[in-house]
């Protein structure tokens, strides 16, 4: 038995490192620092937020806002454990209405960073700022907040080795921005990363729509249905993508109960109900929407991220999400004819969100069974490289964009689209490759990524093979590659997990036909929207791998007798 003498006394913890414990349960990463000090901002009323983040939001995070600012004798206390404007009973918890509460951020942030706050309330004249050291000093600064937070987990080392690279942690800060401005319009959001402008997002009390496009882009906000419905207290409002601008992950998924941005697994299952077979096979629906109800019926205080809610009343939720979303898809569907004119609308480019709890959804099943087909891989290896025919007179979407009927040159065709942009894309990659003439796109910030000792021996030694795939790979320390080049058909792919499929097939020596099938799948992640030019160039190839191929069966469009096309499109 020990000696109980051996054992420590209870005792109470410092409150620096209580601080730090709380830290670890509030501040996962620098985008959650980004968040909370965002919060608060908007708590105070303001309508402008300037973000300026420097080396990924470990060097420095700066958020400064035009609020009401802070009282001069309230600096100190915000920076004690548990502080708070937000609630003064416990009944208050009942009725939360803002976004921070607990009192919890801004003294967990100052224990592991170098911190400053400077304030100035509003109709004061002398602004005044505090910094760890809990020193008081006269200030200038306009009417509002700024808090600097430099040197993140500085004193907590051991925290820094669990975060990622640096590109992922600012890909995070970004798409939280990105999620943040799309539940508060009226307020304006400006930021910069390493002194480059990265958002200007300013207020739209009126123009939504403005916001949506610039977030999610135009296609979205064209192809997409507007929900505004109310029951019972509750109401639900926002945009809710069709088909069209489906994606291959969950990364353009927005909801918000009361402003708040949460998950929540009843509601998800609600929308996904919804959808139903809306959807192609594989991808996940696009949608913005935002749940208002009396904040009695919710319980904000479940985790201390504040990013799960907990209803009162779950299946009174649940059936009104899905009632309201299947109403508003249920709406009927214009077929529209188009003609070869392009539309010069540009589309905001989307960057993917790095999504760390889940791999990328494979979208086409059917590419497998190409691959086994004897027949099928002799006539990739002697197909030309694809040739551009003049475009279709027109063309009709149907089922929401998941399948075209085309019109080339005599021919009627019904085309899956998802499918037939894997297939024609596994066609370019072979016979390119073949040819070596696979045109490689530079990423413009090159991406970094921990590999294991054989992965990277095996880029060393099949540099050649690499490069003829398209690829540009580089060993940059004992543990790390990084990407410098994919193939540009595949320029929006997710790089990290492209290549890492590359090295998988590379190293289990499969055939050239089964790498250009696995690679090809990533071009459903690849952000190309259903527009018209790029369906017009699809229906191109599709053409003319027609008129070259000898066995057209199993292939993921048909042609159609001109018989049936009446009753196709009454559909």
């Amino acid at each position: 038995m020990p000696d109980n003498q051996n054992f420590p006394r209870i005792h109470q913890l410092p409150e620096s490192v209580a601080n730090q414990i709380a830290a670890g349960e509030v501040i996962e990463r620098p985008a959650s620092v980004v968040k909370e000090l965002i919060e608060n901002s908007i708590d105070a009323a303001a309508s402008k937020i300037d973000i300026d983040i420097e080396d990924a939001g470990i060097g420095l995070i700066r958020v400064r806002d035009n609020g009401q600012g802070i009282y001069k004798d309230d600096l100190q206390l915000a920076l004690q454990p548990h502080a708070t404007s937000k609630l003064s009973e416990f009944s208050d918890l009942s009725q939360i209405a803002s976004l921070g509460f607990r009192g919890e951020a801004v003294p967990s942030i100052a224990s592991v960073s170098r911190f400053k706050m400077t304030s100035r309330l509003m109709g004061e004249e002398q602004a005044w700022s505090i910094d760890n050291n809990y020193k008081i000093k006269p200030a200038a600064h306009e009417t509002g907040t700024t808090v600097e937070v430099q040197d993140l987990f500085f004193s907590t080392p051991g925290r820094r080795k669990f975060l990622k690279t640096e590109k992922t942690e600012f890909l995070h800060i970004q798409s939280l921005i990105r999620a943040i401005s799309l539940s508060h319009f009226s307020t304006g959001f400006f930021v910069k990363h390493d002194g480059q402008s990265l958002f200007r997002l300013p207020a739209c009390n009126d123009d939504f729509d403005q916001r949506i496009k610039n977030i999610c882009g135009s296609s979205f906000l064209t192809k997409s249905i507007r929900v505004d419905v109310e029951k019972d207290g509750m109401h639900l409002w926002g945009w809710l993508g069709l088909n069209d601008v489906a994606r291959s992950q969950s990364d353009r998924q927005y909801f918000y109960v009361n402003g708040r941005m949460v998950r929540d697994k009843h509601v998800s299952h609600a929308i996904r109900l919804a959808y139903d077979d809306r959807i192609a096979a594989g991808r996940f629906p696009s949608f913005v929407l935002h749940l208002q109800l009396d904040p009695s019926l919710l319980d904000v205080n479940v985790h201390p991220a504040k990013s799960e809610v907990r209803f009162a009343d779950t299946r009174n939720i649940h059936d009104f999400i899905y009632g309201a979303l299947l109403d508003s898809l249920k709406q009927p569907l214009m077929s529209v004819a188009h003609d070869n004119q392009r539309d010069d609308q540009s589309d905001v480019q989307y960057e993917m969100q790095v999504d760390e709890f889940g791999d990328q959804q494979a979208v086409n099943e059917d590419v497998a069974n190409y691959q086994n087909q004897e027949d099928q891989t002799n006539r990739f290896k002697q197909l030309d490289v694809l040739q551009k025919r003049k475009p279709p007179s027109n063309y009709l979407s149907l089922f929401s964009g998941q399948f075209v009927i085309a019109s080339v040159d005599d021919d009627h065709y019904l085309v899956d689209i998802a499918k037939s942009r894997i297939l024609m894309t596994t066609l370019y990659l072979l016979n390119n490759f073949n040819e070596k003439k696979i045109i490689k796109r530079p990423i413009l910030v090159p991406v970094s990524c921990e590999l294991s000792d054989d992965k990277l021996q095996l880029i060393e030694n099949n540099t050649a093979l690499i490069n003829q795939w398209g690829f540009e790979l580089e060993q940059i320390s004992p543990t790390q590659m990084m990407a410098r080049s994919i193939p540009s058909r595949l320029m929006y792919a997710e790089t990290i997990s492209l290549v890492k499929d590359l090295l998988d097939a590379i190293s289990k020596k499969q055939p050239e036909v089964e790498i250009a099938a696995i690679l090809a799948q990533h071009v459903n992640d690849s952000g190309i929207e259903l527009n018209e030019e790029s369906t017009l160039q699809l229906l191109s190839e599709i053409n003319f791998y027609e008129n070259s191929a000898n066995d057209v069966q199993n292939l993921p469009w048909r042609k159609l007798e001109a018989s049936l096309l009446p009753s196709l499109l009454q559909k």
